[in-house]
């Protein structure tokens, strides 16, 4: 074995990849952690994965690929399991002319290549790929297969529930179809993988399973193309759907027991060419509402920020596109200024938290309660606070500002991409201009942004081009994730609030008063000391919290 480490190193050098000197300094290395020599010298910062990989096939006059470059067959995968796979490094993605080709992180291995071959009873040819993509393709390929098998040991874990939230017991699921057992392992592992959506979509002749996890879908499993129409059938029946109508798009939802995690799964069907696509969206209800000091602040805008919720009149709007963490932010916003003496309503759709002295309406539309209809009758109901769960049309909107100009301090969400175009969404809306300026106090536009992964977060110096772009010169110290197991291999674990509040003062009300465009109340308020999300983005990104790169990818549409 330490002839093969020396071997690498050697032809690593010839390569033009490392130096002597770096390849001495990484063999030390290794000596003392006892890792293999390749992964020493990636930790070293000395060479990429990818260069060493692109090395080793010229060395070797083996082809180097890239799993996203090309097709693999689920079957062919199989050919392999995955204990023997992850235990050789190895990964069978093609069969040609009767000959199995492997994909490898360490082609020099002739000990895994002879066991496969064993195994498979096939001539195995190897390409060389990363370690990343390898260990990648091991989650995708193979999640599904063994990991069901897991699962389904213990599918006792998983347990729906009865609309009064009474736990029925699934005992009898290990005589369930594979259908069932195949959704309980979706629900369970999208839990486990800090999933917010599990998305179910057909294709041609395949079915594709993406979790979306820190704001970014990935492929996790392909079942067979022939369980989609029992899937989507399963999950119509728990969320109370009409399982025959498959022409238009339906809403539901069902609760759900995930060993100790209760959640409240919304779903959604959508008739698409190959059938229907389903998304279920996870709200964990046990997970307990996070402070406003927890949500990404940073200290003088959440000052501000607490300091117009703590107003006793005025309309507080919250912006951002969907799933931008608005709902959370009110929810904190009321949890921190409700008390006994005062008199919370909110009118939502759907209810996502239970909230104690706070009184909670769920828009009804089939029953006639709709967001203007319930928010008329809250008016009746002498309150302090009121939440409205999002601005929707115009009705809302001058009920909600009627209410705000009457005494009462009203919350809601409007759906816009940055703070400034609340305004001219409103007067787009149809609100008369003096009414804005009247009831307005503040609107807080914001994001969730990925946060380096702290188990493998490293420093580096800022590229000039990017740092060029946001006006920064010079070098930089910036963070950025390496990629472990524990971020899967993305650098980023977890997603906090990126927020910009724009305040309503003389200048900006005269703008509104004037009808100016956006762009001139951006102008103004810039002079007043607002500060855009990427700027607080560039705050994150300089004290480590996230990378540049985060920051553009979150920021570049709101620019």
């Amino acid at each position: 074995m330490p002839l093969k480490k020396r071997f690498l190193g050697e032809m690593l050098i010839e390569g033009g990849a490392i130096t002597k000197e770096q390849r001495d300094k990484a063999l030390q290395e290794q000596r003392r952690l006892g890792k293999r020599l390749g992964e020493v010298l990636v930790n070293l910062g000395f060479i990429t994965e990818e260069k060493m990989a692109e090395v080793l096939g010229r060395q070797l006059e083996i082809p180097f690929i890239k799993l996203k470059d090309i097709n693999i067959d689920p079957e062919t995968v199989k050919m392999v399991p995955e204990s023997l796979a992850r235990k050789h490094r190895v990964l069978p993605i093609a069969i040609k002319d009767g000959e199995l080709t492997i994909a490898m992180a360490d082609p020099l291995d002739v000990f895994a290549i002879d066991e496969i071959k064993r195994y498979t009873r096939l001539p195995a040819g190897p390409v060389v790929i990363t370690e990343k993509e390898l260990l990648k393709a091991y989650d995708k390929y193979y999640r599904g297969t063994e990991a069901m098998e897991e699962i389904i040991k213990d599918i006792g874990e998983v347990d729906y529930l009865s609309e009064a939230e009474k736990t029925t017991t699934v005992e009898s699921t290990a005589d369930d179809t594979p259908v069932v057992k195949l959704i309980n392992l979706m629900i369970t592992q999208a839990v486990r993988d800090r999933a917010s959506d599990i998305h179910v979509e057909p294709e041609a002749d395949a079915l594709r399973i993406r979790y979306r996890i820190d704001g970014v879908l990935r492929e996790v499993m392909t079942p067979p193309r022939h369980l989609h129409p029992g899937i989507v059938s399963r999950i119509k029946i728990l969320s109370g759907m009409d399982i025959a109508e498959k022409r238009i798009p339906q809403d539901g939802r069902f609760p759900i027991n995930v060993k100790d995690k209760k959640l409240d799964i919304r779903t959604s069907t959508l008739p698409t060419l190959y059938g229907e696509k389903v998304v279920m969206r996870l709200l964990e209800k046990t997970v307990g509402l996070p402070p406003l000091t927890e949500l990404g602040f940073s200290e003088d805008t959440l000052n501000v920020f607490v300091k117009l919720i703590k107003r006793p009149y005025g309309f507080m709007l919250t912006t951002g596109p969907t799933g931008s963490g608005k709902t959370t932010t009110l929810y904190s916003s009321l949890k921190s200024i409700s008390s006994i003496e005062k008199n919370v309503i909110t009118i939502e759709d759907p209810i996502e938290y239970n909230l104690k002295l706070i009184n909670q309406v769920q828009v009804n539309p089939k029953a006639g309660l709709t967001f203007a209809k319930g928010l008329r009758s809250i008016l009746r109901q002498d309150p302090d606070i009121i939440m409205v769960g999002e601005i929707r049309d115009v009705e809302t909107a001058s009920i909600a500002i009627h209410a705000a100009l009457t005494g009462h301090l009203v919350l809601s969400t409007l759906h816009t991409n940055e703070a400034v175009g609340a305004v001219a969404r409103l007067i787009d809306m149809g609100v008369e201009p003096f009414l804005i300026t009247s009831s307005l106090i503040g609107v807080l536009s914001q994001r969730l942004i990925r946060k380096v992964c702290p188990h493998c977060k490293e420093g580096y110096k800022g590229s000039h081009d990017i740092l060029g772009e946001i006006g920064i010169k010079g070098d930089v110290g910036l963070v950025r994730g390496r990629g472990c197991h524990e971020c899967r291999f993305t650098g980023y674990l977890g997603r906090e609030g990126l927020f910009e509040l724009l305040l309503i003062t003389e200048g900006i009300r005269r703008l509104i008063i004037q009808k100016a465009n956006a762009s001139e109340i951006k102008a103004q308020a810039l002079k007043e000391g607002f500060r855009t999300m990427r700027e607080e983005g560039l705050i994150k990104a300089l004290k480590g919290i996230t990378t540049l790169e985060e920051v553009m990818r979150v920021t570049q549409e709101t620019e």
